[in-house]
């Protein structure tokens, strides 16, 4: 017989633990379940939770998991927890579930352990660096997996990445959904866990709601209920029928009012078209060793979002960026084509036997003159991400933003953003566990 907690006539609950920001609660409570606890014990990201989610006094709070017994937790639905992963990851550690941060893992199991069986969550959301698969040679994940079966949890994963649920973000984690079950009833099929097609959410031009533009080639944004004429509620999208009479190289006249919005006279108003951002990582710290590449192709995600890398865009104004200039060598071409990305080397401008002039993709080796080696960044500019953006990428709200913005620096920020799950992935993994949870309860009717 199911509980009642979990019946159509009642939402189904959940308790946050290792919470952060609560990118589980925004995902899960957006799916429809009810959060009704949470425990962190970074003073500043739980700060930035309670501030979002307007957390009442009498919800359950604890800030260090160590300290808490079983007795404490309210009975719950679901425990989430998306344990640390400093000793996981391939930049950390390396010590696994041995490492006194990721070890907290076995503090969810015992507190599971120490519960009444009628108590006991009935299905648990882990969350981790794509590395818990492999650290120890893969003993850690196998542990993880035996101490809750070990509990009486049927064990579930999939490794998903955020670029594929609706944020431009290659953010590769591994979620665990266990289930505990009674009677003999199947949990049902979690993974795979459809995402979108990689596409995102391209916004044009900003402002307030009922003035952005965005690009037909995105998504689409929510539509909700009594949506109204222009974008009231669901936004304008930009068509792009005369392309010549709408792209200029010159800006059209500016009035009084620039940035009005929605007006009869569209050529009223103009902007800055941008026709590709292309990820950078750290473009603070060019000295730093980068394994793997720091620019991304057009039209790329982003890097994953960590709490220590700075992210940045490259802002090109050449359509698709596909424009070259010609940068002469002593070669029989005479010259090599120099693209978006590429670096040039400005030593001896008019010699006529220099050659290798233009890395691909790559700086040229620096010297001791300042302009041995000049990084091409084409027509654009190189910037670093703002911290509104870093949680754009992992799914949350501008309001949520804003309202952590208001109490936090902005280096909490970024740490706040890289230590988050993706708000999307969350809810789609909150939509098919309430599925499967419905089909369970309809057999149980049977």
């Amino acid at each position: 017989m199911c509980d009642e907690r979990t019946d159509k006539n009642h939402k189904v609950t959940f308790i946050d633990f290792f919470s952060g920001i609560g990118g589980f609660r925004a995902g899960l409570e957006a799916s429809g379940m009810q959060c009704i606890g949470h425990c962190e014990i970074d003073k500043y990201a739980d700060l930035s939770y309670r501030t979002i989610f307007n957390v009442k006094e009498d919800e359950w709070f604890a800030n260090d998991i160590t300290k808490v017994r079983p007795e404490e937790i309210p009975r719950a639905n679901i425990w989430t927890a998306g344990f640390p992963c400093q000793d996981i990851s391939v930049a950390g550690s390396q010590r696994g579930l041995n490492g006194k941060r990721s070890g907290l893992f076995f503090e969810i199991a015992r507190l599971i352990e120490g519960k009444d069986a009628e108590d006991q969550p009935e299905w648990i959301i882990l969350e981790n660096v794509k590395n818990l698969l492999s650290v120890n040679r893969g003993w850690d994940f196998t542990t993880i997996l035996d101490t809750l079966a070990s509990l009486g949890y049927d064990c579930q994963y999939g490794l998903l990445n955020s670029r594929n649920y609706g944020v431009p973000q290659n953010r590769e984690r591994i979620y665990i959904v266990a289930y505990r079950h009674s009677g003999g009833s199947g949990s049902g099929k979690i993974f795979p866990i459809t995402g979108s097609d990689g596409k995102t959410l391209i916004q044009l031009i900003g402002g307030m709601q009922g003035q952005r533009v965005y690009s037909s080639d995105g998504t689409s944004v929510t539509l909700s209920a009594q949506s109204g004429g222009w974008g009231g509620k669901t936004g304008l999208y930009f068509i792009d029928l005369n392309k010549s009479s709408r792209i200029t190289d010159a800006a059209r006249c500016i009035k009084a009012r620039y940035n009005a919005g929605i007006t009869n006279r569209g050529a009223d108003n103009s902007g800055i078209f941008y026709a590709c951002a292309r990820a950078v990582l750290t473009p603070n710290r060019l000295e730093k060793r980068q394994n793997g590449p720091r620019l991304k192709p057009c039209g790329e995600p982003s890097f994953t979002l960590t709490a220590q890398d700075r992210h940045g865009v490259l802002l090109c104004s050449c359509e698709n960026c596909n424009k070259s200039i010609r940068v002469n060598e002593a070669t029989k071409q005479g010259f090599a084509e120099a693209s978006c990305g590429d670096s040039i080397n400005l030593a001896f401008p008019n010699s006529k036997t220099r050659r290798g002039r233009v890395g691909k993709g790559i700086a040229q080796t620096l010297e001791t003159g300042c302009n041995q080696g000049t990084a091409l960044i084409g027509c654009g500019r190189i910037r670093r991400l703002t911290p509104r953006e870093c949680w754009r990428l992992q799914g949350f709200s501008d309001e949520m933003f804003n309202k952590a913005r208001a109490i936090n620096s902005d280096n909490q920020l970024y740490k706040q953003a890289g230590n988050s799950v993706t708000v999307s992935v969350v809810l789609a993994l909150g939509i098919k566990i309430l599925k499967v949870i419905e089909e369970n309860e309809e057999e149980l009717e049977r």
